[in-house]
């Protein structure tokens, strides 16, 4: 199970520190992939709309999308990130945007990024959490003296 580090306090929110990388098992429902972790905390939201002309999802970038199913999609700019709103309704949950990566992501570029998580259980694991609410650079300053 990953575990919550720390919390760092990012813009008017808190960004969450994760022990290990999130990594997601993803369903395709008609045109959306949601991924989830193992936690059910994090969920990663992808819908299909054509590339036209430059426009591509991710720049073009080309990847390929495991499903557990075990079919693969392969992504080169039809598959958008987003679709939280569709996603909300297939799982009946409430889905909202948070801020989190891993320390081993973090030890080699400070850099945060953004996904989706299930409230309640964000919620849950953020009250769990009874460590140090960091300032941003504060945790920056902790992470390049354990190195």
């Amino acid at each position: 199970m990953n575990e919550l580090m720390a919390l760092v306090k990012f813009n008017s929110g808190v960004a969450l520190v994760m022990k290990n990388e999130i990594k997601f098992k993803y369903k395709k429902y008609d045109n959306i992939i949601i991924g989830i972790d193992e936690s059910e905390t994090f969920v990663d939201c992808l819908y299909y709309e054509a590339p036209w002309g430059r426009f591509k999802a991710f720049a073009g970038r080309e990847f390929d999308i495991s499903l557990e199913n075990g079919k693969i999609i392969h992504c080169n700019g039809q598959w958008w990130h987003g679709g939280s709103d569709q996603a909300e309704k297939i799982l009946d949950k409430k889905i909202v945007g948070v801020t989190v990566n891993d320390i081993e992501s973090l030890k080699k570029c400070y850099v945060f990024t953004g996904c989706f998580a299930i409230k309640e259980n964000k919620d849950k694991l953020i009250e769990s959490y009874h460590g140090n609410l960091y300032e941003y650079y504060e945790y920056e300053k902790e992470l390049k003296q354990s190195i």
